[in-house]
C-alpha cells in the first residue's frame, strides 16, 4: 500500500498561511544555498492539494507548472475538470486517499490545506510527516492542527535544519 506523507511548512505558532492565505512569510525564510527537495520528491509521484493551496502556489510560482512530473489532485467545491497534470475532485478526502492507495506507485504527498490534513490526520491515514518551523509568529491565520477530536503518538525519526527552518521527520 502507498505511504501517505505530509510534508509542509508552518509558522512558529502553528500557522499554514496567514488569514487572507499568503505564503510569503514562507518565502521570506532563509534556506540553506544547498537545501534540495529532490530527494523527497523523488519519493513521490501523487501531490494532492485543496485548491486554495494550489492556487496561491501557482501564483506564487509565477503561474509554471507546479510538481511537474507528479499527478497533482486538488480538491475543489467549485472547479471540475482537468489541470496541467491533474484534476479537481470533490468529495470525502479518506475515501479519495484510500482509492489511491489501491494502485500502485510511489508515495502520495499531502501539501495542504488545513480541512485536507484535518480529515486525512483523523482517520489515521497519514504515515510520515516532514515538517518545517519558521522563526516567524503570525498570530493569526489557518492553522495545520485544527482543533478536532484526534491524538496520535509519533516517533521522531531525525531533526534537520535547513537555513532558518527546523524540520522534524515523524512517522506513525
Amino acid at each position: 500500500m502507498r505511504t501517505v506523507v505530509f510534508y509542509g511548512a508552518i509558522s512558529l505558532d502553528g500557522f499554514l498561511s496567514t488569514k487572507n492565505d499568503s505564503l510569503q512569510w514562507l518565502f521570506d525564510t532563509q534556506l540553506d544555498d544547498d537545501y534540495d527537495i529532490q530527494a523527497f520528491e523523488n519519493t513521490i509521484d501523487t501531490v494532492v492539494m485543496g485548491n486554495t493551496t494550489y492556487l496561491e502556489t501557482l501564483k506564487l510560482s509565477g503561474n509554471k507548472n507546479i510538481f511537474p512530473n507528479k499527478e497533482k489532485i486538488v480538491f475543489s467545491h467549485q472547479y471540475t475538470g482537468a489541470i496541467l497534470e491533474g484534476h479537481y475532485v470533490s468529495g470525502n478526502p479518506e475515501n479519495i486517499i484510500k482509492n489511491l492507495q489501491t494502485h500502485s506507485g510511489k508515495s502520495i504527498w499531502i501539501v495542504g490545506g488545513a480541512a485536507i490534513f484535518t480529515q486525512l490526520l483523523k482517520a489515521n491515514l497519514i504515515d510520515e510527516f516532514w515538517i518545517q518551523i519558521a522563526p516567524v509568529v503570525l498570530g493569526t491565520g489557518k492553522r495545520l492542527f485544527e482543533e478536532n477530536e484526534y491524538k496520535t503518538r509519533l516517533n521522531l525519526v531525525s531533526t534537520t535544519t535547513i537555513g532558518e527552518l527546523t524540520q522534524l521527520h515523524l512517522k506513525k
